[in-house]
């Protein structure tokens, strides 16, 4: 898978075959087909794990919530979100650019009904202790994570080099406004 990767990522899906893969891998052509039934599976494993390194990313936040200040969380929130973006910016970008299938189109949406839960959950316990003031945390979330990501996959693909700095800072300011009392 990491073979995979780094060759969709340098030569795109369509110019890379199994037989490249298998050679990158160092393994068999059969012992590809041992695992994946088709490249598009194999595509549909490697978002799949992509999704699963995100939400192991995101539940170290689950147990801070209710633990420390809210807006120290909600700031180490978005800096989470917009540097892990950044650290996987080639994943992120090559995952983004990928047409959806059935099966890759489920993957992807149970990631964001997970990551939009983990959010929404936060917001509403916010909310709860007096913190926050959101009328639909669901759709807060949601608003928040696409933002977030969306604004910096744009600097990555459209700026020579993403200044982290200026997209933390308006990140955690969108997000105080979002949930400001």
């Amino acid at each position: 898978m990491d073979a995979a990767t780094r060759l969709f990522i340098t030569h795109g899906t369509s110019d890379t075959t199994v037989a490249d893969i298998t050679e990158a891998a160092h393994v068999a052509k059969g012992t590809f087909y041992l695992y994946f039934d088709s490249k598009e599976q194999l595509l549909a494993a490697l978002k799949e794990r992509f999704v699963d390194e995100m939400m192991t990313n995101a539940l170290p936040f689950l147990e801070r919530i209710g633990n420390e200040d809210w807006w120290a969380l909600a700031d180490a929130v978005a800096d989470n979100m917009v540097d892990f973006t950044l650290e996987h910016a080639d994943l992120c970008t090559f995952i983004m650019q990928q047409p959806h299938t059935p099966g890759t189109r489920d993957i992807l949406a149970d990631c964001e009904q997970k990551l939009n839960a983990i959010i929404s959950g936060g917001i509403q316990v916010g909310i709860e202790a007096g913190a926050f003031n959101v009328q639909d945390p669901e759709l807060a979330a949601v608003f928040m994570k696409n933002g977030t990501i969306h604004t910096v996959m744009e600097a990555i693909l459209y700026e020579r080099k993403p200044d982290r700095d200026r997209l933390v800072a308006t990140v955690k300011a969108l997000v105080r406004k979002i949930l400001a009392p």
